[in-house]
């Protein structure tokens, strides 16, 4: 999950996707605490949540039509996840580099460091930076991982263990994509912090779009007290044009 921080983070040293870090639980990279989490890259404003019928100039991103989210920059759609999600009304600067063209975010805990920050599910759309070296379909797993390592010290900084579920090529709208599903466990600190949340559900879906195109990419990040089956449901939803 991000903290907003929409979900949370910190200027970090980001490896080069060549060097194709491996993305396995035999060499997990440290956690590396960088300063308190929020639950995405920068704390958003929400709006209510939304209607079928969008009000015009409301917000810059898209809102749902027909129970979906269509992101026009990233080509990706899915489905909303439900009224409980709210749409930010703007998603602030992101440190990593990340630029969110369409999103959907629900609030976990509200003040639960103490200090007013809230930690936050999220699930946002956009194109995969140029920074992180994208050199067609090959590099996506190495790509994936580096978002790994990125994320995790930026957005995760409470102690926690982690565990990969998937990391896999995959196929969206017949499109050539990577799925890297990961989950991350705060049950010590949950319970010596009195969080309403114990484990999360994060993913990284990465896109090909074809030539002269940027990679499409979508970051879930769902805690237990959100329900994290909704990962899954929203991946399996996505469509890319």
């Amino acid at each position: 999950m991000i903290l907003v921080v929409v979900v949370v983070v910190a200027a970090v040293f980001l490896m080069n996707p060549s060097g194709r870090p491996t993305a396995d639980d035999s060499t997990p990279p440290p956690v590396i605490p960088t300063q308190e989490p929020t639950a995405s890259p920068s704390t958003p404003e929400f709006t209510e949540p939304p209607q079928e019928t969008p009000e015009p100039g409301r917000s810059e991103l898209p809102r749902p039509q027909n129970g979906r989210i269509e992101d026009p920059v990233s080509g990706m759609s899915y489905a909303y996840p439900g009224s409980s999600w709210q749409l930010p009304a703007n998603l602030g600067s992101d440190p990593l580099g990340f630029t969110w063209t369409s999103g959907a975010l629900a609030v976990a805990q509200e003040d639960y460091d103490g200090k007013g920050n809230r930690w936050l599910g999220n699930i946002l759309t956009g194109e995969l930076p140029d920074k992180y070296g994208y050199d067609g379909v090959p590099s996506m797993r190495g790509i994936a991982a580096t978002l790994l390592h990125a994320t995790e010290s930026a957005y995760y900084s409470p102690e926690h263990e982690r565990k990969i579920v998937k990391d896999e090529a995959i196929k969206v709208s017949g499109k050539d994509g990577w799925l890297f599903m990961f989950d991350l466990d705060f049950s010590k600190e949950s319970k010596a912090n009195g969080w309403k949340w114990k484990k999360e559900r994060a993913a990284f879906v990465i896109v090909d779009r074809g030539e002269g195109r940027k990679p499409a990419l979508m970051y879930i990040s769902i805690p237990d007290n959100l329900d994290t089956s909704l990962a899954d449901r929203v991946i399996k939803s996505l469509k890319v044009s």
